[in-house]
């Protein structure tokens, strides 16, 4: 079967109406003048050291624009800045010596060399050279996370292009206490975050918005599931554990934030337009497949044909009042072929069982995905004080995937079965004012709508060589949903200075609507039987939140932070059969934090921190759903109990002058009071008249807990550099009371697909050449045994791996300033093994990828 298949009429006038939309806006408000000053006092620190490094310092540290050419401050020097100044005269000081004057207009700093003592240059001798432009102190967001309290990290554009890899969640791999599950069955990004996953436990949010789905995938428990093409990424940053903010609200395991491409990514240094177009190609994979199909098939598509691979264009102009980028990716890949070495089966109860059904070198059905993708994103600066951003990104895809059932139960079963679709429509508007230091107000408000088709498939012997009534082709029936989810906040940060130091507090609203719908079908295991109807969840859900965090420095090497939200929740059942009387639940619940960060060399912190967090039972939890579960109104939240203490380093110049190092280690303890599990109903109660006996259920555990080491760390000596990351699970538990407490997740409960592997270790070793024009170098991934045993009960339906070590390489080379070559290789060894977390697929093998990118 082919892949191809063209845009809905729908989407395409959608995503043409919102490109004329932000052409038409952002060109009458281009013409309007910028105004505004920097003449307040701010606090500066910046250590002596390159010039280059410090004025990138200053542009995180003050709302100034500075303008220049890079060649300017090549091996230059300062002898850096501290205490409290206006922007202009922190940026006087770091320039003085080095011959370089600078020109401001607003807070937009012009930086110029060769100037006489006299003053300004005449304008026809004008020197400026090839811009820089830094917008709103962004700074480097790499370095975030080492100058953090807390578990933090981040994912740049340069990484995710570095490794690739064959699924959109392959971009958290270098990430320690990460894992995108499921990661080869599916199409989508579902993440685990230090062992939670799934029920609405970790938020993905792309450009502040909600497009997560829940999804039932029978014995494996539920995807999370969120989708978006890599090429539209422009960074990822993670936040572990309860956290502030909007997107923190009714979270307990963390935060994904996705930034899509804005139009800076796309535009060069001082230029007004500018393009990206990227094609690329990979081999490994098919080139078509046959539904229903039971023979796997042997031969690769070549390399070259075009049939497996990817391309994206994108447009974009920065001016001085408005930005605006448009952009659009096309992707497709067929089955890919499974490693050639290693183990093919696990170890339990003294018997050898397969890891999958599929063996080495063969065709790995199910895997198979087309992707189209648009983006549109205008921001408008009104003045120097406001913006406003629109966007709109679309998304569609038919894809590959397997219930869990289909891919362990017996060989018979195994097939490939017919492919699912989503399309997934995002709208975002934000609005920022920032005239001074006390005020800095965003409102923004959005909507997403995904659209699905997820298949369940027949658990039906099929053999269609020979025709008799028990060889009828599997009942694979479609499961239809739609989900809208509306959001809004409001939030501002002020900042001031007192007598005992200077306070940042950021505190604001939130508000989300998670509207649910979904058709009936019936489970079948052949096409000629009626089958089982099933219900899945229709209802709302609704979170409400007011939040607050402040940060305290008392001195230049303490500070304090502190915290506090509440968020409130409501479930609207809307089930046409409802399996009990109660059709609306709600709750709310107070979470405080607390930290402190001593600083006692520049660079280097340690910190310790408290958070707690809420996360509201879902309407599969608590009302009816497809689960095969009784049905649980009363379910308390799961409540979060989070205490870490770590170390983070952030020095340049470490041991030469042009050296960078960075470093976080922490130690985390995560408690979670009222853990909701799957339980069986044996023992219990029988249900309600007119409520099926269903065998299994869900309950609140008294707690669950896990704790364990992560390290994050690079060191980057120009020529050479390496970048590290572990995690390390010292501890877990599961306690259905106090007093029962196991090592083992409870029987039936889908956490036994959650647990990570008690370690994981990546290191990436690599070089650069011939004057930076090439990069190359490899990843080592070592991956230990899952973190807790799975018992006899839980072995039937959780996916099983061994540990396993795998070699990834990589080489860029820049052919011109503007043109870039891409070379990688996945699974360099051809290892057959099953990722972690990633059920009964075996990862690809030896996957050999090149990409060609064009700026202009």
């Amino acid at each position: 079967m082919s892949l191809s298949g063209p845009l809905s009429s729908r989407h395409v006038r959608i995503a043409l109406g919102c490109a004329s939309l932000l052409g038409g806006m952002v060109p009458a408000i281009a013409q309007q003048p910028a105004q505004g000053v920097q003449s307040q006092q701010v606090a500066v620190s910046i250590l002596a050291g390159p010039l280059e490094n410090a004025l990138l310092a200053l542009g995180r540290q003050t709302d100034l624009r500075l303008v220049y050419r890079s060649e300017i401050t090549a091996g230059k020097t300062t002898a850096g800045v501290t205490g409290s100044l206006t922007p202009s005269a922190a940026l006087s000081r770091l320039l003085s010596g080095t011959g370089i004057s600078h020109r401001m207009t607003g807070n937009t700093v012009t930086l110029e060399a060769g100037t006489s003592a006299a003053g300004m240059p005449d304008p026809a001798d004008d020197t400026t050279l090839k811009p820089i432009v830094l917008r709103d102190g962004e700074g480097r967001p790499a370095d975030a996370p080492y100058e953090t309290a807390g578990s933090t990290s981040y994912i740049s554009s340069e990484q995710i292009e570095r490794f690739r890899g064959s699924s959109a969640g392959d971009v958290f791999k270098n990430t320690p206490g990460v894992i995108s599950a499921n990661n080869h069955n599916g199409g989508a990004v579902n993440v685990n975050i230090r062992g939670l996953q799934g029920q609405n436990r970790v938020r993905v949010a792309i450009d502040g918005t909600q497009q997560t789905t829940t999804t039932w995938r029978g014995y494996a428990g539920v995807d999370d599931r969120t989708y978006i093409d890599p090429d539209l990424i422009g960074g990822v940053s993670i936040s572990k554990g309860p956290s502030g903010g909007a997107a923190g609200a009714g979270v307990n395991g963390g935060v994904v934030g996705i930034r899509t491409l804005n139009a800076k990514d796309i535009v060069e240094d001082g230029k007004q337009y500018g393009g990206r177009i990227k094609i690329g190609a990979q081999d490994n994979t098919t080139s078509d497949f046959t539904i229903n199909s039971l023979v796997q098939q042997t031969d690769q598509a070549e390399f070259f044909d075009f049939t497996n691979g990817n391309g994206s264009v994108a447009l974009a102009t920065v001016q001085d009042n408005f930005d605006l980028v448009i952009a659009a990716a096309r992707r497709y890949r067929g089955n890919y072929f499974a490693g050639s070495k290693g183990p093919t089966t696990y170890r339990y109860d003294n018997r050898d069982w397969p890891l999958s059904y599929t063996k080495p070198d063969e065709e790995v059905w199910n895997t198979s995905s087309e992707s189209t993708s648009f983006l549109a994103k205008g921001t408008i600066h009104i003045d120097d004080d406001q913006s406003i951003e629109l966007g709109y990104v679309h998304y569609e895809a038919e894809y590959g995937e397997a219930m869990s059932s289909l891919l362990f139960t017996q060989p018979e079963t195994f097939r490939q079965a017919p492919l699912s679709n989503v399309t997934t429509d995002t709208f975002t508007s934000r609005y920022r004012y920032n005239p001074d230091d006390m005020v800095d107000l965003k409102v923004n408000a959005w909507m997403s709508i995904v659209d699905q088709m997820d298949m369940s498939t027949g658990l039906a012997f099929y053999l269609p060589p020979w025709v008799t009534p028990v060889n009828t082709p599997p009942g694979d029936d479609p499961r239809y949903a739609m989900t809208h989810t509306y959001g809004g906040d409001i939030s501002n940060t002020s900042k001031f200075d007192t007598d005992y130091g200077s306070v940042s507090a950021n505190y604001g609203v939130s508000y989300l609507l998670e509207d649910i719908d979904a058709r009936p079908y019936r489970s079948r295991t052949y096409a000629n039987t009626l089958g089982v109807l099933m219900t899945p969840s229709v209802g709302s859900r609704s979170i409400a939140s007011a939040f607050t965090q402040a940060e305290w420095e008392a001195t230049d090497w303490l500070k304090f932070n502190a915290g506090l939200r509440y968020d409130h929740y409501w479930l609207k059942d809307d089930g046409v059969t409802p399996d009990t009387t109660v059709r609306n639940r709600d709750g709310g619940r107070l979470n405080p934090s607390i930290g402190a960060t001593i600083e006692p060399l520049d660079g280097l912190q340690f910190y310790a921190l408290y958070a707690e967090g809420v996360r509201p039972p879902t309407m599969r939890e608590t009302m009816g759903s497809d689960g095969n579960v009784r049905p649980t109104p009363d379910l308390k939240p799961e409540v979060a109990e989070n205490w870490e203490i770590g170390v983070n380093l952030s020095k340049d110049g470490l041991i030469t002058g042009s050296d960078s190092a960075r470093l976080k280690l922490s130690y985390f303890n995560n408690n979670y009071t009222d853990y909701i599990s799957r339980v069986s109903t044996q023992g219990m109660p029988p249900p309600p008249p007119g409520m099926p006996n269903y065998s299994f259920t869900f309950d609140n555990l008294k707690k669950a807990r896990f704790s364990g080491v992560e390290v994050s760390a690079s060191y980057d000596l120009g020529f050479l550099f390496a970048e590290g990351s572990l995690t390390y699970y010292t501890n877990y538990e599961f306690c259905r009371t106090l007093s029962t407490c196991s090592d083992t997740t409870v029987n039936m409960d889908y956490a036994a697909n959650h647990m990570p592997p008690e370690i994981m270790k990546r290191l990436t070793i690599g070089t650069r050449l011939f004057e930076d024009k090439l990069q190359a170098g490899i990843r080592i991934t070592q991956a230990g045994a899952r973190m807790s045993p799975v018992t006899q009960g839980a072995r039937m339906y959780t996916g099983m791996w061994v540990p396993y070590t795998t070699v990834d390489a990589f080489a860029t080379y820049k052919i011109t300033e503007n043109l870039t070559f891409d070379l990688q290789a996945e699974n360099l060894t051809d290892r057959f093994y099953i990722d972690a977390l990633d059920g009964w697929n075996p990862a690809p093998g030896r996957t050999i990828r090149a990409s060609l990118t064009a700026k202009f």
